[in-house]
């Protein structure tokens, strides 16, 4: 039948403007301990990290599924991204406790590991820009401290205080 197909279809979407508007929100967003964080935007994604690139969190565009990634990219060497991932793992219940069920934690090409969640977005506004930027932070608060801990090798995980 003509129209019926059943996969999505793929359209463009500009999303250049989201992605260089969106870092600077994150970090306003920011507690002031944190807000030291070095970013980096593409047209369809933008990275936060702390110190090393390769571990960082990432605000991710999908055309052909219209769906934006948001959560943090173990990219660093397999036996750091497993040590994070393990331990990552290990607190999935109070991760998923303080952001949310939709997360999911998975190997991913080449060794590396992200911890995630998608969602739909039909259009790039400055709404979308100020609720992504927010919950990006939120993400970053509760994750980057478990990530340093790990990254030391120490199994002793704190969650992060609000502020």
């Amino acid at each position: 039948m003509r129209g019926s197909s059943t996969h999505r279809e793929r359209r463009f979407v500009r999303t250049a403007g989201f992605f260089r508007a969106l870092p600077s929100q994150v970090v306003a967003a920011l507690p002031a301990g944190m807000k030291g964080v070095s970013h980096r935007a593409r047209s369809s994604q933008a990275q936060w990290f702390y110190g090393d690139p390769r571990l960082h969190f990432e605000a991710w565009w999908h055309p052909n599924t219209g769906r934006l990634e948001l959560g943090l990219h173990l990219e660093a060497e397999p036996a750091m991204n497993d040590r994070i991932a393990n331990g990552l793992a290990r607190q999935l219940l109070l991760i998923k406790a303080r952001l949310g069920q939709q997360f999911d934690l998975e190997p991913w090409d080449r060794g590396w590991v992200r911890l995630y969640e998608t969602y739909p977005v039909e259009v790039f506004n400055a709404a979308e820009i100020k609720r992504t930027a927010a919950r990006m932070a939120e993400l970053i608060v509760v994750i980057w401290p478990m990530c340093q801990e790990l990254r030391k090798g120490d199994a002793k995980i704190r969650l992060a205080v609000r502020e």
